[in-house]
């Protein structure tokens, strides 16, 4: 069996010692250093997580397997705040009503994926940080299809891809089926400076969806995860507003033509995946 078909139920059933020795043997189909192998918990959750070094860029394992992704809203519970925190925002924005049709609006819909296992980047890196340019080779002098053309290929010479729009959601919520990764209600204050909740590495070992500015890219041009850009926290829009960014399947319908016609490509980050033969 290829390593690409390790799913969450196996990878989470293996001893530590058979644990240690699958992870090692993809170290070395993927051209990488294991680093570690352990158990790992977030937001009441328990798992293992193996991670791995490619030239200073730390990856993590995402096993693979069958996944319900998409904002569903029979499963959605919104706590007290949210609720009042939506009829604020709704008065004052005139969002469209009720909560769950608003919700509809903007995440993607349910949906049940197969998904290979892959190595996915800890962290994402500004893309010009990841592909340094010259003159000759100007991601700002194209059009959308020309700058993400850019960076698909500037990946691919390295080996590596951004996630699709799945496999974004898939990292970022790893399995969970709530409103946000960690449950389907938020903290208080605005998600922005040292908030432990979103900058803990989630149960993949991930640190994702951790800041509304960083929205990522994905091997769709007009999918862009992860945030708004910074548009609702920056823009004062409240609570409800700045968080929901962070929801796994949030979706900014205008970010991504934002980023390309302002010529924000390099700036923007993404998260390297290298896939696994």
């Amino acid at each position: 069996m290829s390593h690409a078909d390790l799913t969450w139920s196996a990878w989470s059933g293996l001893s530590d010692e058979a644990a240690a020795r699958t992870a090692a043997a993809i170290a070395r189909s993927t051209g990488t250093c294991l680093t570690g192998v352990g158990p790992h918990a977030y937001a009441g959750r328990g798992g293992r997580v193996a991670f791995f070094d490619r030239d200073g860029v730390s990856f993590a394992l995402v096993p693979g397997g069958t996944a319900q992704l998409g904002h569903d809203p029979g499963r959605f519970v919104p706590d007290a705040r949210l609720r009042a925190d939506f009829a604020e925002a709704s008065t004052e924005w005139a969002l469209t009503e009720p909560l769950d049709r608003f919700l509809a609006e903007v995440t993607s819909p349910p949906r049940r994926v197969a998904l290979p296992a892959s190595l996915v980047a800890v962290r994402s890196v500004e893309a010009d940080t990841l592909l340094p340019t010259d003159d000759e080779d100007d991601p700002e002098d194209g059009d959308e299809d020309d700058g993400h053309a850019w960076l698909m290929a500037g990946l691919d010479r390295l080996g590596l891809r951004p996630p699709t729009p799945d496999e974004w959601e898939y990292a970022c919520g790893a399995g969970a089926t709530t409103l946000f990764r960690w449950g389907d209600g938020y903290p208080e204050g605005l998600p922005y400076g040292t908030v432990p909740l979103i900058q803990e590495p989630n149960l993949f070992g991930l640190v994702i969806g951790d800041d509304p500015y960083r929205a990522e890219f994905t091997t769709d041009p007009a999918v862009l995860c992860g945030g708004d850009g910074g548009a609702s926290l920056c823009g004062g829009y409240g609570s409800f507003l700045s968080w929901i960014v962070l929801a796994t399947a949030y979706r900014e319908r205008e970010l991504a033509g934002t980023v390309h016609d302002g010529g924000l490509l390099g700036e923007t980050p993404l998260r390297p995946v290298a896939p696994i033969p």
